[in-house]
């Protein structure tokens, strides 16, 4: 298999098609298909050893690509970091973690504004939710199973800090009831 890379010869056809095959399977931001495509043309650039470095023509192809792709409606950077921050905020993850996972994939400070800021006017009270998930997934205060002494509080604190909540949501979420938090978290 490695063998095959050797040979391959990067043409505008092959980062073309290489760019398709990727976005058949996974959603992806304009930045990130631009870094896939550099990996890949570097990974097989480094296999041959008859050529070294890329050349500028091989940037050009892969841009070129990459600003077909958005044309085209395959590379949509906003609907990708809604449908993100909808995953993400369901699985429990704070405002701070949400938009270091969106960055990280390539997602504009100034479209993460926009969705959080925007998701915030329709839900105030998002990231405490949000903690509350957070909570109830690790088993934290009152979803506890077991008793806790004083050092497994501390920890439960910290990891939740860690996890980007407020000390204000922290106290609320693990000395709260866990009634009253299953009645904010499903609506009751």
């Amino acid at each position: 298999m490695k063998n095959d890379k050797i040979n391959k010869k990067i043409t505008y056809k092959y980062i073309q098609g290489a760019a398709y095959r990727y976005l058949e399977r996974y959603a992806t931001t304009e930045a990130n298909l631009k870094y896939i495509l550099q990996r890949k043309v570097d990974r097989i650039l480094k296999s041959n050893q008859e050529i070294t470095t890329r050349n500028h023509e091989i940037d050009i192809w892969i841009d070129d690509v990459v600003k077909k792709s958005v044309e085209l409606g395959l590379v949509d950077d906003l609907l990708y970091a809604t449908a993100k921050l909808n995953t993400y905020k369901a699985s429990g993850n704070s405002i701070a973690i949400i938009k270091n996972k969106l960055r990280a994939k390539g997602v504009s400070q100034d479209l993460i504004n926009e969705i959080i800021e925007k998701e915030r006017e329709e839900n105030p009270d998002m990231n405490f939710i949000s903690a509350i998930k957070y909570a109830k997934r690790r088993r934290f205060g009152p979803f506890r199973i077991r008793d806790a002494d004083l050092k497994t509080s501390d920890k439960e604190k910290a990891a939740m800090a860690r996890a980007g909540y407020s000390y204000e949501e922290v106290k609320k979420v693990l000395q709260g009831e866990r009634k009253e938090l299953e009645d904010i978290l499903y609506g009751n």
